[in-house]
């Protein structure tokens, strides 16, 4: 199977904000102790400056994270894979080639793929994954994609 994707810059936000989401969830969290110490040390002492801080570091740790992890994501992408990819996959390898990269994985280094609405994620690690976006392929390529991966699970 051979697919063109098109680059796209809210596919690329998409599958950052995908791939950051365990670390993202585990920062909201500190930061939801931390806003929540601060009440604490607020409701026992409302002069105090620490607690004021804890709290409103804490909102923002919680509110700000996402967008922030995001955005630096989006600006440290090498400009060599800021264009469209051919990706093409047969029994052993998965192929991406990029105009000026390209990398070759074998199917035994997956981890797993990950089925969103709007694509596949397949995963070689826990923060590395090969995009295989569903609006770019046909129904049929949609059904053999599912079966070429059930079969390597």
């Amino acid at each position: 199977m051979s697919l063109e994707v098109p680059h796209d810059v809210h596919r690329l936000r998409r599958t950052i904000r995908f791939l950051s989401r365990p670390y993202v969830l585990l920062t909201r969290i500190l930061g939801g102790v931390l806003a929540f110490l601060g009440v604490v040390l607020i409701v026992l002492d409302t002069s105090s400056a620490v607690g004021y801080a804890a709290a409103a570091g804490g909102l923002a740790v919680v509110f700000a994270i996402g967008p922030i992890m995001v955005a630096v994501g989006m600006r440290t992408q090498a400009a060599a894979i800021q264009h469209g990819y051919r990706l093409t996959l047969d029994d052993e390898w998965m192929h991406v080639a990029y105009p000026l990269v390209e990398s070759r994985c074998r199917w035994e280094g997956l981890d797993r793929a990950v089925e969103t609405p709007e694509a596949w994620y397949v995963m070689f690690g826990k923060a590395q994954a090969v995009v295989v976006p569903k609006d770019v392929m046909t129904p049929q390529q949609r059904a053999e994609f599912e079966a070429f991966v059930a079969a390597r699970r």
